[in-house]
């Protein structure tokens, strides 16, 4: 079942993935689903990455059941096709501005590289991001609801559901204690 972003410019999948790295080509009726490479009509799947109708692909692959069509696509999850989709739309749609993740991925390396050579100072350092990113966390999601977000849009961009989300951020905002904030 195709995934749609909130634009409709993105229709991902999850793409099936040959044993030596590369993606089948369409079996002689023009389908390409993942789960019809079994072998049974052509070759066999052995992993499945994110696919998009706009040609990207992802680069990481991941594991494949042709008994769970569920955990395959992982749907919700945080790693699978699908997160690395949602990832590459999120990029693709702007909706994390690239400077901000340029700077997340500079500040991780940068805090990974001092581990080998000043462990104490990586670790002051892991800990002042870990207090700064759940401040930040707060705020965003926060303001997420103050901007009438649902909690399933809210727990989709944290990464979990939206009942993790009422819990995780619920007590805190201002339109609960309106008594709007316990609707998903």
């Amino acid at each position: 079942m195709p995934w749609f972003d909130e634009s409709k410019r993105h229709q991902g999948f999850p793409a099936a993935v040959l044993a030596d790295g590369s993606e089948p080509a369409p079996l002689p009726d023009g389908r390409t689903t993942w789960w019809l490479y079994n072998g049974a009509d052509g070759p066999r799947a052995t992993a499945v990455r994110g696919g998009c109708s706009c040609g990207w692909r992802g680069e990481r692959v991941h594991p494949l059941d042709f008994g769970d069509d569920g955990a395959t696509e992982a749907v919700g999850e945080a790693t699978g096709p699908f997160a690395d989709w949602e990832w590459h739309v999120d990029l693709a749609e702007g909706v994390v501005p690239r400077e901000v993740e340029e700077l997340v991925a500079a500040l991780v390396d940068r805090i990974c590289d001092l581990t080998e050579s000043r462990p104490y100072a990586a670790a002051r350092a892991a800990a002042r991001f870990e207090r700064a990113a759940g401040s930040t966390a707060l705020l965003a999601g926060r303001k997420a609801r103050s901007n009438l977000m649902t909690w399933e849009y809210i727990g989709r961009a944290f990464g979990c559901g939206p009942a993790e989300a009422l819990g995780r951020f619920g007590e805190t905002l201002d339109d609960v204690d309106r008594g709007a904030g316990g609707e998903f």
